[in-house]
């Protein structure tokens, strides 16, 4: 006996966004991954709005993934998937921690109490989904005073994704202004070997 008028939700999660760590030193061709030479987790305000958003990430690899539940009805409707949106533009924030490998294979300089690297949809952005200042590769533009960076915990980079308000409209997490649809841009980040 089917039961009229209930709809079947289905949760899923979709990407909100992903970022690639691109360097020629990592990579199952050379038996190593990037993920096991750094560590990547939200700071505290991002943890928050994670809870109330539905939000969670893996780093995986080479790839941060962050990711967005969504409940799908059954049968589809052409409406968006439903989420919980986000009321403002809000700012994602990830600490990145260098091992010393990490830093040994990279031309990088060791990050310390006055200077962070920052990674950022909002300004860095240019072409090709790069969020460091250069396609060609991090280098001493992506340095900002720690001081001005203001992380909650001492780390060697940020990674900052705003939802909307980029100065290039397809670095954004989403489309549709209010409406919110998901663009699940995917990002870059080029590091430069020293091997």
């Amino acid at each position: 006996m089917a039961v009229m008028g209930h709809d079947i939700i289905h949760l899923i999660y979709k990407e909100l966004f992903t970022v690639k760590f691109l360097h020629s030193a990592y990579g199952p061709l050379r038996n190593n991954l990037i993920a096991d030479e750094i560590e990547i987790e939200p700071d505290q305000a991002t943890r928050e709005l994670f809870a109330n958003h539905n939000v969670d990430y893996r780093f995986i690899g080479d790839t941060l993934i962050c990711f967005i539940r969504i409940e799908l009805l059954s049968p589809p409707s052409s409406n968006p998937p439903p989420y919980v949106k986000f009321s403002d533009t809000v700012l994602i924030r990830f600490l990145m921690k260098a091992s010393t490998g990490f830093l040994s294979k990279t031309n990088v300089v060791a990050t310390g109490a006055t200077e962070v690297y920052q990674f950022s949809n909002q300004a860095n952005a240019g072409t090709g989904g790069f969020i460091c200042m250069h396609t060609t590769g991090v280098n001493n533009d992506d340095l900002k005073s720690a001081s001005a960076i203001s992380a909650d915990r001492p780390c060697f980079a940020v990674i900052d994704i705003i939802s909307s308000g980029a100065v290039n409209s397809s670095y954004e997490v989403f489309t549709g202004g209010v409406a919110q649809f998901l663009r699940s841009p995917a990002f870059s980040i080029q590091f430069i070997s020293t091997i």
